[in-house]
């Protein structure tokens, strides 16, 4: 499904009668499909606008999916909540000083969540399948040239080299029922809507556009969830989201400003928010295999064009910061000192006459005659944002139309074919800055094609050095480079911003209103949450 828009103003944007009117008019007829049962005491629900596109890991890459596996997955590590990588299958794990070996000890009695015992088999077959040509995230275990089971209960990972972001790696491979991933299919049928995980949370019904329902995992090695029902309750809109945690209908919601602002005067006093620093960068990308993004001076003078601490204060009411690059302000390898590009259309025209464009009539042309007007792919989440980027651009005299497309077809039709001149996407980072899948020439997930050999380069270095404070100087060498060549515009990094009950504790933990939650992920703290009233 693709839909044209028109590109408005900053204040249609933000304040459109007939949208507000259209919006009115979808939230009255949404209302009674949410439905005005009120959450109970033995389950917390949580209102998201996404809903899993499956379970299979190497398939279900949107960030729905990605969410709700975290709940019934789990590898030999895990995040703990200081967002350090802690024991999980595995209760303890050493790294030989040469970094070529890896030893893990695992638990006693690990179950997945049907019963049935986490065998070596088990492992040794998730990473066979992670190290697959189907699996999109090879490259993440290139380095590991065989898995050995020593005695009863270690598992030793041998490495042909050295690779620094391995263990944070390891947190994100899912281990899986052997018997499930060697069919011919790998699982993907079997696992899509019918998850076997080892994780705190198994899933026990799902009900397509509604809800999905999960129960704690009662095989789980670690402390049990203290509530019988986490149900994740589809909410597409944000606005009705905030009305539903008003009424009680909701527990927890990933809410934006727009929509905290529903929530007002006493209601407040029943919902508290949690504001987290953002992992997602939004960002406009551009096609730098096509004309005219091959120039690195015309990238820059559309970031120069491009208002974004007036985004942040318009569209995120104050609650997003400017990023220089794709890391997360908050990561120990941001570096604050890149080139942040403020906001001055007089610089963006001179640096289009540097590209040899001139002004002719009330249009840029191209040494050729080629007009310099182009098309952004977006999807609904972030039409808002597009458009206002558009009419940035009309400001410096350059024509670009929005185009609305569905999640699954801008990845599939658009971005994996590199059919696209730019598009206004996000990418969520975690704890670990390892970028290769993204900015690495071959990079599966550089859609932006972008190619730079100083980067390559320094990707090999930072995945080879061991020192956290070396590998920050390398990572922040990257930031450099990027927020100078401009592939992207990164635009904003919105807060997190969870909503809940006043009876909802453990939303925060640890120092994460410094660090953030990995991968933007409003369900990471999920199994622990509790009822401050519970008995």
């Amino acid at each position: 499904m693709i839909q044209f828009k028109k590109p408005l103003s900053r204040a249609a944007c933000i304040g459109h009668p007939l949208i507000a009117l259209c919006c009115a008019l979808v939230l009255l007829a949404s209302c009674s499909s949410l439905g005005s049962k009120r959450s109970s005491q033995d389950q917390i629900v949580v209102g998201m606008t996404l809903e899993p596109m499956g379970f299979f890991p190497l398939r279900a890459l949107d960030s729905g999916s990605y969410y709700a596996q975290t709940l019934v997955y789990e590898g030999l590590v895990r995040y703990g909540a200081d967002l350090n990588v802690s024991p999980a299958i595995a209760k303890a794990y050493s790294i030989s000083d040469d970094g070529l070996t890896y030893s893990f000890e695992l638990r006693p009695g690990v179950k997945f969540g049907d019963g049935t015992p986490v065998t070596f088999a088990d492992i040794d077959q998730s990473f066979k399948l992670a190290l697959s040509k189907l699996s999109p995230f090879k490259s993440d275990y290139e380095a590991i040239a065989g898995i050995e089971r020593r005695g009863q209960s270690t598992v030793i990972l041998h490495l042909s080299k050295r690779s620094a972001p391995l263990l944070s790696r390891l947190v994100e491979l899912r281990i899986l029922p052997a018997k499930i991933i060697s069919a011919a299919d790998h699982g993907k049928n079997a696992l899509s809507r019918d998850p076997v995980g080892s994780g705190p949370f198994r899933l026990v019904r799902w009900e397509s556009g509604l809800e999905l329902v999960f129960e704690p995992n009662p095989f789980y090695w670690g402390a049990k969830p203290s509530f019988k029902q986490l149900v994740w309750r589809v909410v597409p809109d944000k606005t009705l989201m905030a009305m539903a945690l008003n009424r009680g209908e909701l527990d927890v919601a990933a809410l934006d400003p727009a929509s905290w602002k529903v929530i007002k005067g006493g209601a407040r006093s029943q919902i508290l928010l949690d504001k987290f620093p953002g992992s997602r960068t939004i960002y406009v990308g551009f096609n730098t295999s096509k004309k005219p993004f091959r120039e690195k001076l015309v990238r820059q003078a559309i970031c120069l064009a491009i208002n974004r601490a007036d985004i942040a204060k318009a569209i995120y009411s104050g609650f997003a910061v400017v990023p220089k690059t794709d890391v997360s302000v908050g990561s120990w390898a941001y570096n604050s000192q890149a080139k942040l590009w403020p906001f001055d259309l007089t610089d963006a025209r001179e640096k289009l006459l540097q590209a040899g464009y001139k002004f002719i009539g009330r249009n840029w042309k191209s040494t050729d005659q080629k007009l310099l007007a182009f098309r952004i792919l977006t999807i609904r989440d972030y039409q808002d944002v597009a458009q206002v980027v558009s009419d940035d651009l009309r400001s410096l005299d350059i024509p670009s139309e929005v185009q609305i497309v569905e999640y699954a077809t801008l990845r599939q039709r658009y971005l994996q074919k590199g059919d696209f001149e730019a598009i206004l996407w996000s990418r969520s980072s975690g704890p670990d800055p390892e970028c290769s899948l993204v900015w690495s020439t071959a990079g599966a997930m550089n859609y932006s094609k972008f190619s730079n050999s100083k980067i390559d380069a320094l990707l090999a270095q930072g995945r080879s050095t061991p020192d956290k404070t070396a590998r920050a100087k390398v990572y922040q060498e990257i930031q450099g480079i990027l927020a100078n060549e401009l592939p992207w515009v990164f635009l904003v990094q919105p807060d997190l911003l969870l909503a809940h009950s006043v009876n909802i504790g453990n939303i925060k933990q640890a120092n994460q209103n410094l660090t953030g939650l990995p991968w933007d992920n409003p369900l990471f703290n999920a199994a622990s949450w509790k009822r401050i009233n519970q008995n």
